[in-house]
């Protein structure tokens, strides 16, 4: 059995036992949501994707076993993991002083470009995309408030 068969596998069985362990606690409704809203959710929406993943890696192995004789090579990759590493940590120390939308648009657009390339275009439409709606769906609609950052009248 290959390395993604394995992984999606694991990821099966964790998001079941987030379901399971989340179902103990009360579910609520979408106005008014119990504790286990947030985790029963999002191990719901684990466990599709990892079946989804699942299916995938088995229909792949139904071909040709490429992932065996290439192997994992760790070291052509671990620029880009160090890298996303470092804007991550410096998402994390500097969205109180710029701002949630800017950082996020700002680590997205970084992510997008440098971890896992995309043309510009993309880039920049899934960065807007993705910090819009975030913010959009915390900040406007959940109203969570966001760190606003040096430009707090702005937004």
């Amino acid at each position: 059995m290959n390395r993604q068969k394995i992984s999606s596998l694991a990821w099966v069985l964790i998001s079941i036992a987030i379901v399971a362990g989340s179902s103990a606690y009360p579910f609520g409704t979408l106005s008014r949501p119990g504790p286990a809203f947030l985790p029963m959710s999002c191990g719901l929406i684990m466990t599709v994707l990892s079946l989804i993943a699942l299916g995938q890696a088995l229909q792949k192995g139904k071909g040709k076993a490429t992932e065996e004789k290439q192997g994992f090579s760790l070291t052509a990759r671990w620029p880009r993991l160090v890298a996303a590493v470092a804007v991550l940590l410096a998402y994390a120390f500097l969205v109180e002083f710029l701002g949630y939308l800017m950082m996020t648009l700002v680590f997205m657009l970084f992510v997008l470009k440098i971890v896992e390339p995309v043309n510009w275009r993309t880039a920049l439409l899934e960065a807007v995309l993705a910090a819009g709606g975030s913010y959009s769906l915390f900040e406007l609609w959940l109203k969570v408030p966001l760190p606003k950052g040096i430009w707090p009248d702005l937004f």
